[in-house]
């Protein structure tokens, strides 16, 4: 037996009779209606077909009947009797069976096909699986089945269907139209009559499924043969993409959901199983477009009512944006907002960050400003613009509306206004503030429920990352560690990825500001492979872990790494940086300027830093490590009192910290005082954390010893200073104290070990390239500051007038520093000048 089964158009017909014209053997060819549910009947036309394609041979006992026998079992005996004696194979073909339900009539086939006739090859064309036991003929091997994805369209067998003078389409559209279509035989012909016909040619896009041919057809073919309660289950459920039994069940208020979707896919090829279970079902597009025409056309009224029931199954199963969709395509913009106050705003910070602002970018602007949710909502995309400024109006406006609420309404806008508050303080610097704001924050989350807020825990998790942030930049490092730890840990629970991103980029700035290089690499690599799994690696939460690893890269003297990594973090910068995350970047550019000997770049650089910075940035730490980058530069430039003078004018205000005390005893140990160095290291001891600055503080212990003929001393020193850096792979410590004395001590050290280890090796070689740059730009250094600031933009593709833009100066004042530059370096042309400047160590 084969059973060619599928829905209306699909070609079952066409397939079957165009391979009957090629069998070999007799092919009986009946016809069913609803006329044939009578077994008299139907055998009746069985025989007869099976005569007129001379099938039956004389004797044989269908050859004698003359009239249907009426007794059930002598039928069945005389018909299997018949059909054993067929004189040659046979093929008898049962078309539209699907027509066919009488108990009785089924009940005889079955009996007649197992076990199947060995002479009779049985094909029945139907649009539904017929009550037959096809198990068993599956199980034995003596079924084939020919389905509608067998039926359907290849794209190549497509464009030839498609192929007429009126219709040029190219690859893409018929691609488009097999998708639409599903390969639907007749939808694509319905396709072809349509792009083509009158008004045309049409577009592809324009073909749906409640277009007049295909609404009318599927009417005509599929929906009007249905009972009216089958039929408005199918036009309620068609609001939805997907459908369940349980779903199925809220949208039509009934409870035979399961069994309904599964009766659909038994008897109609136009609803597909979704899995190998039957838990999700989907129709055909186009059946699903004329559906949701129709239910337009019958019920409009029911059209947002049912999305409202959907919207709220969907949140009560957990699936926010399923609801949120529902929610906006029944237009109820008040639904939608207090779906995302509730539960949608912290996944602002999650990989869903996209399908939560298309859900948004869909309210009508005029409709953002009736609630106080919708205005949240409207405050959540002002904060995805980066539009710091316009937030605080927004969210004022919010709270005003909560007036006359009842507290119970109030929690989960107020919690959500508080917290987008929280993120413009941030956003502007205000490193106190936020730390407040998210106290109080983290108060009132820890006395809600989750029923009232059940986004609570991902508010829980962004507001343990900024209070992290902020008391990092305020200087409480302990503290800070422990809320950053606190909130990556719960971002990871929560499932928003942007926060733990943050916070793991926020630890390792930590970790390598104070100085444990090797932890805040790998915190750093930890954040930055979770950004590239999770397709953040240019989001703005996602910068500080690219300026972690290039300050790691800068401490261990590897400026080649360090720029690729700056390279790759400046997309994710130009995002709209906040302040304190700007100033950050400055400085971080600054350290690798300096390290990649190129003093007056970094010099400019701290200067643009100065220049960014406003009245609300308040971030004491970051100040001071700005000011530790600028007194490394005046040591190297020589200007040690410079960096006295700062560090004795800030000690009274605050104590300095062991890397500040490092800074101000080298400037006293060049300045030749050196009982005040020896004073300042012999201080409270580091932090253990402080890796960079104890390898300072011994290399600069090595040579006051040295400098105070304590050979013992300074070599004891300095091998403390080698083994801890090595453990670290700092090189940089040697490379900015480097120069004749620490070069000398160094070579003692390796002549008494016999030979330098191979981190040494690099260490000597990274202090030699360093001492050869100095000395070429000591060679020109009759550039002035701001030549030197110039001098760094001519290998770039700016123009002499986008040079002057980015400096903030005139034309002709860049002009003129050019002709200084070109004068002073003894050559002619911007070209040469680069060249000159390569050659010399100055980039």
């Amino acid at each position: 037996m084969t059973l060619v089964c599928a829905g209306a158009g699909w070609g079952k017909s066409v397939l079957v009779s165009a391979w009957a014209e090629r069998c070999p053997f007799p092919v009986a060819w009946l016809t069913v209606d609803r006329g044939d549910n009578d077994a008299q009947s139907f055998w009746a036309y069985v025989v007869a077909t099976l005569r007129a394609a001379g099938a039956v041979p004389a004797g044989n006992p269908l050859g004698e009947w003359r009239s249907v026998p009426s007794d059930d079992d002598e039928r069945i005996r005389s018909l299997g009797s018949g059909i054993k004696r067929l004189q040659t194979p046979t093929v008898l073909v049962v078309d539209d069976f699907h027509e066919v339900d009488d108990p009785k009539v089924l009940r005889e086939l079955s009996a007649l096909i197992d076990p199947p006739a060995p002479d009779l090859h049985l094909i029945l064309i139907s649009r539904s699986e017929p009550a037959l036991p096809l198990h068993r003929l599956r199980l034995t091997g003596a079924l084939g089945e020919i389905r509608a994805r067998d039926l359907a369209f290849t794209a190549d067998e497509a464009a030839q269907l498609l192929a007429r003078p009126a219709l040029e389409l190219d690859g893409d559209d018929v691609a488009a139209l097999v998708d639409r279509t599903e390969g639907w035989p007749a939808g694509l012909q319905m396709a072809a009559a349509f792009l083509s016909g009158p008004g045309g040619p049409r577009p592809v896009t324009d073909f749906t499924g409640d277009v007049r041919p295909v609404d009318e057809y599927l009417a005509t073919e599929v929906l009007s043969g249905q009972s009216p309660r089958m039929l408005r289950f199918l036009l309620y459920t068609s609001i939805c993409d997907h459908v369940s039994g349980e779903l199925a069940d809220a949208l039509t208020g009934d409870d035979d959901g399961q069994r309904t979707l599964e009766e659909l896919e038994l008897v109609n090829d136009f609803v597909v199983r979704l899995g190998a279970r039957p838990l999700w079902f989907r129709y055909h597009h186009l059946l699903r477009d004329a559906l949701r025409h129709q239910l337009l056309v019958r019920s409009a009224q029911m059209v947002s009512e049912l999305h409202g029931r959907a919207a709220l199954w969907y949140l009560a199963h957990g699936s926010i944006f399923d609801a949120l969709g529902h929610a906006v395509a029944g237009r109820d913009w008040p639904l939608v907002g207090r779906l995302v106050v509730a539960q949608a705003a912290p996944l602002i910070l999650s990989a869903n960050r996209t399908a939560l602002m298309k859900v948004l970018r869909a309210v009508p602007a005029a409709e953002l400003a009736t609630t106080a949710e919708l205005m949240v909502c409207g405050a959540l995309l002002l904060f995805d613009a980066g539009d710091w400024d316009a937030m605080p109006a927004r969210l004022q406006g919010a709270r005003d509306l909560l007036r006359d609420r009842p507290e119970s309404e109030r929690s989960p806008v107020e919690i959500t206004i508080r917290s987008l508050e929280m993120s413009v303080r941030r956003a502007v610097g205000d490193m106190p503030e936020v730390v407040a704001l998210t106290t109080r924050l983290l108060t009132t989350l820890s006395k809600v429920r989750s029923a009232e807020v059940p986004a609570a825990e991902q508010f829980r998790a962004v507001a343990l990352n900024n209070k992290g942030v902020g008391l990092l930049w305020q200087g409480r490092t302990d503290l800070a560690e422990r809320f950053l730890w606190s909130a990556s840990t719960a971002a990871r629970a929560a499932g928003i990825e942007l926060v733990e991103i943050n916070a793991l980029g926020h630890l390792a700035m930590l970790e390598v500001m104070a100085g444990s290089v090797q932890e805040a690499a790998r915190l750093a690599g930890a954040a930055r492979d979770l950004a590239e799994r999770r397709g953040w690696t240019y989001a703005l939460q996602s910068v500080a872990a690219h300026l972690a690893l290039v300050l790691v890269h800068v401490e261990r003297h590897e400026p080649a790494q360090a720029e690729q990594v700056l390279h790759q973090g400046r997309r994710a910068h130009r995002n709209e940086p906040e302040a304190v995350q700007r100033l950050t970047w400055l400085g971080t550019q600054a350290r690798l300027a300096l390290a990649q000997g190129e003093p007056a770049r970094a010099r400019s650089l701290l200067a643009q830093a100065r220049r960014y910075r406003d009245s609300r940035i308040r971030a004491p730490a970051l100040d001071r490590w700005l000011l530790l980058t600028e007194s490394e530069l005046d040591l190297r430039a020589g200007a040690a009192e410079l960096v006295e003078r700062r560090y004795a004018e800030m000690a009274p205000r605050s104590p300095l910290t062991f890397a500040e005390r490092v800074r101000r005893a080298r400037a006293a140990f060049e300045m030749g005082n050196v009982k005040q160095a020896e004073d300042l290291l012999a201080g409270p001891p580091p932090p253990l954390a402080e890796t960079v600055a104890t390898v300072e503080a011994y290399l600069l212990t090595a040579l006051i010893a040295d400098a105070r003929r304590q050979g013992v001393r300074a070599g004891d020193a300095l091998a403390r200073a080698v083994a801890l850096a090595e453990q670290e792979r700092l090189r940089r410590p040697f490379v900015s104290m480097g120069g004749g004395p620490l070069e000398r001590l160094i070579g003692r050290q390796n002549l008494l070990a016999g030979r330098p280890t191979t981190f040494m090796a690099g260490v000597l070689r990274a202090m030699t390239g360093a001492g050869a740059v100095e000395r070429a730009v000591q060679r020109n250094g009759d550039l002035s500051e701001r030549e030197m600031e110039v001098l760094t933009y001519l290998p770039t593709m700016l123009t002499a007038g986008e040079i002057a833009a980015e400096l903030g100066v005139s034309i002709n004042t860049v002009k003129a520093h050019l002709r200084s530059i070109y004068r002073k370096l003894g050559v002619a042309r911007r070209r040469e000048a680069v060249t000159r400047a390569r050659a010399s160590g100055l980039f």
